[in-house]
């Protein structure tokens, strides 16, 4: 996807650059996830720019966005796209949230209910995870902050992003796309996503619908628990949902469409 194709909107001096195709509602925007950029999105915006408006944007620090030397929030990339929504009139989307985009569109929709007619989290962290999980948490960020920052990156995401199973050719492409990323918005954002005050628990004001891999170390259960009223479903991949099945997902994503518009 040529990066020519994208336009920019620029908010406090800075450029953030999106992808706005096709036409008809409800529009959809779409939220890539730590590290990545809109392409993680590619067989979803061919698809549905057929029949909708699809907005996919680089967040601030990611893909032809700029990338200040800054902290990297989720309560900053909440405000840059509320700020998107007015600059380029976009009224009422379902917002769809890969991974930390999810928590994001979380995030969005509890500070902006008004914003998005429908969120749909894909294989997102919407809970904290309990302390067996801090260890982990503390050396991957101990890693990050590192000088070997791209080499921990890599090992992160083929060991935890993956699984045995899924495309070698889509691994090493995910992970040569992921690693460029700076340095700056590696850490801080993965550190400010894990803070308990971004992964709250309780229903959503707007429809909810959850596509889990069956590699997410939290079940359905425990998600509709947490979160009273999403729909959940699962499908047989890892992490990278919208790659891996790309068709079973569009299927999904085409239904909750149907019961929103």
């Amino acid at each position: 996807m040529a990066i020519e194709a994208l336009k920019t909107a620029r908010r406090d001096g800075g450029a953030l650059r999106y992808l706005d195709e096709g036409s008809g509602e409800p529009a959809l925007l779409f939220v890539h996830g730590w590290c990545c950029d809109h392409t993680y999105w590619r067989p979803q915006i061919s698809e549905f720019s057929r029949r909708h408006r699809v907005v996919a944007v680089d967040l601030r620090g990611h893909g032809a966005s700029d990338k200040p030397d800054e902290e990297y929030t989720i309560s900053g990339y909440v405000d840059d796209l509320a700020w998107l929504f007015g600059s380029i009139g976009l009224q009422r989307p379902v917002a769809i949230g890969h991974s930390m985009g999810g928590v994001i569109v979380a995030n969005l929709v509890r500070k902006h209910p008004a914003l998005a007619r429908a969120a749909v989290f894909v294989d997102s962290l919407l809970m904290p995870l309990g302390p067996d999980f801090q260890p982990l948490r503390q050396q991957v960020s101990e890693g990050l902050r590192s000088p070997q920052y791209q080499q921990v990156a890599s090992q992160f995401i083929g060991q935890y992003l993956f699984r045995e199973e899924s495309p070698s050719s889509l691994r090493d492409e995910v992970i040569a796309g992921m690693t460029v990323t700076p340095q700056r918005v590696m850490y801080s954002s993965i550190e400010n996503m894990f803070e308990d005050e971004n992964l709250q628990a309780g229903a959503l004001p707007v429809p909810a619908l959850f596509v889990r891999a069956a590699t997410l170390p939290v079940t359905e259960d425990q998600l509709r628990e947490a979160h009273p009223g999403m729909e959940v479903r699962t499908l047989d991949c890892a992490h990278f949902v919208q790659l891996e099945k790309a068709e079973e997902f569009n299927a999904i994503l085409s239904e909750i469409l149907e019961k929103v518009s």
